[in-house]
């Protein structure tokens, strides 16, 4: 079974192409040297002197892999090309377990002969670092034979799919037959991997928290409102549907999952009992703090570290170790489920620097800046240096560029999370807003509902009857 996807790149050519021949991924500890020497097609390629000893899968179509990104932009010169889009990057998957890297890699060669070794100039890497062997294809935008552009349409995609199939059939690998569904977004399948909270695993803990505390699906209904949530059980409709409350369409509740379907969903309602459980009172535990000094001198925290902060505290990031129902969240939170990651790493940088204001924020990003500027200015003149020298003062120009180079990549870092504080902060400002009216209106309901309650149970009230 081969997966297949290809998308297109803008920028620099030589990036995709890096990725793709990266030795760290095209390298794989659990294949032994003999292993790679029997690749026909394997190349030397390395980014360093340490790597120059172990072998990679890496081929060229229509050009040498050492040269491609210069053979295609010779390409790209001699048709005098100007398209945003510089290449093409796609990856064939195989089942785990289902090939070896030998058949990979030759399985990944001719797929990228048979759908482009005519016109087009393609680099196929075979990436052991998972897993899962893939390869992985990188493809000037230019044909090298006319000068046509290389078009990513869904009628390509389908032939690509269809000769990736026939090439497994031809090495006896399997074959998904009758593939349904739609491809799920790759920051979606990313966050699930490793556990984030999304729109959809959130919904779930909503129905089954609903699920739990329901005997009726009026229950189910109102438990689901509380959390702001809305079902559809038209019986007009086959299948039930949930809205979140910001959500600009329903989801039927099915593609949740297994346990989510109308049938199972009535099921698992049916199997909840009536009946009271009782259990013995335990002896509550009164935990003592004693705290030294006085809180009256405190300084608060404001501005755009107290902003984050408790936007954090809101979204269950801080405390640490706080379990955090994301079900109940308010709807405007979970807008922001997904970028938790981002949110956390902008809280980080305004509370290691004591940033506050949007002024302080402007004046470090500018100092990142200035320095970003020096850095680049010193790494071209090491660069100029180390043409002209040799022996150890080259390895040593070498280290000093490599230092350059990773506080460059976190500067670049910083000056992002600068900019995504700068985008952000006023919309979260906003949020916190409307989060706080909405709170006191839902607890001046609460009051209201419990005032009603109260008087509606006092046993001296007048009856229908007039007495008392």
């Amino acid at each position: 079974m081969a997966v297949c996807e290809i998308w297109d790149v803008r920028g620099r050519l030589d990036h995709p192409i890096d990725y793709a021949e990266n030795p760290e991924k095209t390298a794989n500890p659990k294949y032994t040297e003999d292993d790679l020497q029997a690749m026909v097609d394997v190349m030397e390629y390395a980014t360093n002197k340490d790597k120059t000893e172990q072998r990679f899968f890496v081929t060229g179509v229509n050009c040498d892999p050492t040269t491609a990104r210069d053979e295609m932009m010779i390409t790209k010169a001699g048709w005098s090309d100007t398209s945003e889009i510089v290449c093409y990057h796609g990856f064939q998957s195989f089942k785990h377990g289902e090939v070896t890297p030998e058949q990979a890699h030759e399985v990944g060669v001719k797929l990228a002969e048979r759908m482009w070794g005519d016109r087009f100039q393609v680099i196929v890497a075979t990436h052991l670092n998972t897993d899962c062997l893939h390869n992985h294809f990188v493809v000037n935008s230019v044909s090298f034979a006319d000068g046509m552009h290389y078009h990513d349409n869904k009628a390509n995609l389908r032939l690509l799919r269809q000769r990736s199939d026939e090439l497994c059939r031809e090495y006896a690998l399997s074959v998904i037959e009758h593939p349904s569904g739609k491809k799920k977004p790759y920051a979606l399948y990313q966050a699930e991997k490793q556990g984030r909270p999304t729109r959809d695993n959130v919904a779930r803990q909503a129905v089954d928290e609903a699920i739990s505390k329901s005997f009726t699906l009026k229950d189910f209904d109102r438990q689901l409102a509380e959390m702001g949530y809305r079902i559809n059980f038209d019986p007009n409709r086959k299948y039930w549907t949930i809205i979140g409350k910001g959500w600009q369409r329903p989801k039927r509740l099915y593609k949740l999952g297994e346990e989510y379907t109308n049938d199972r969903i009535m099921e698992r309602i049916s199997e909840n009992s009536y009946a009271v459980k009782f259990q013995s009172f335990s002896e509550p535990q009164v935990k003592v703090y004693r705290v030294k000094g006085s809180l009256k001198n405190a300084r608060k925290i404001g501005g755009l570290r107290g902003l984050y902060l408790h936007y954090c505290y809101k979204l269950g990031i801080l405390p640490k170790g706080r379990k955090q129902n994301y079900a109940r969240l308010h709807y405007l939170l979970k807008d922001d489920l997904m970028k938790m990651e981002a949110i956390t790493q902008e809280t980080r940088l305004l509370c290691r620097n004591h940033i506050d204001t949007a002024e302080q924020l402007c004046s470090y990003k500018g100092s990142l800046e200035t320095e970003m500027s020096a850095l680049l200015q010193k790494r071209k003149e090491l660069y100029s240096k180390s043409r002209r020298t040799s022996g150890e003062e080259k390895e040593a120009i070498k280290a000093e560029l490599s230092d350059i180079s990773g506080r460059l990549k976190i500067i670049r870092k910083e000056v992002r999370l600068c900019e995504g504080i700068a985008a952000r902060s006023d919309t979260l400002k906003e949020k916190l807003q409307t989060i706080r009216a909405d709170e006191h209106e839902q607890q001046r309901k609460e009051l209201m509902k419990n005032e009603h309650r109260r008087r509606s149970g006092r046993t001296n009230r007048p009856n229908e009857l007039g007495g008392l």
